[in-house]
């Protein structure tokens, strides 16, 4: 007659858990979407905090070009002139914009952070009853002007 112990029985279904093997397929997989995620989430915030960086001048232009108006050259509109206000340098309180800087019309505003190395130049042309319109140089490291806007950099 076989003797069955109960209490045996349940334990030795409560030792049952992953083995070795599957915590090694779970760890692979959460791998495998780290390397996929991280660098897009990176990308990701670069481009967020980049929309800051082409916010700054916004201001900074339209002073510029009622300053053009009513000057009737771009030559006399540099920042803390005419209007325009002073120029922003690195110890302003912006998490991702290091400089704006007005000379003789053209807006310069350069990166810091995660930004450092972007930037980008605007420069006037028009003026004197005529439309003004604006030139956009960018510039990126490694010449890398993706992160902006399609159609921002001309």
């Amino acid at each position: 007659m076989q003797h069955f112990n109960l209490k045996s029985n349940i334990k030795n279904n409560l030792k049952s858990g992953f083995t070795l093997v599957e915590l090694m397929i779970v760890i692979a997989i959460i791998a495998v979407l780290a390397t996929i995620a991280v660098p897009s989430y990176q990308s990701y915030t670069r481009k967020a905090a980049l929309s800051e960086l082409l916010q700054a001048s916004t201001p900074y232009r339209g002073e510029v070009e009622l300053c053009i108006y009513n000057t009737g050259a771009a030559t006399g509109c540099s920042g803390g002139s005419n209007g325009i206000q002073p120029d922003k340098t690195a110890e302003n309180k912006s998490k991702y914009i290091k400089t704006i800087a007005t000379a003789a019309g053209k807006i310069s505003v350069s990166g810091k952070s995660s930004l450092e190395g972007y930037g980008y130049t605007l420069t006037p042309s028009g003026g004197n009853g005529s439309e003004i319109s604006w030139a956009v140089a960018c510039t990126a490291p490694n010449s890398d002007t993706a992160i902006f806007p399609v159609g921002f950099c001309s």
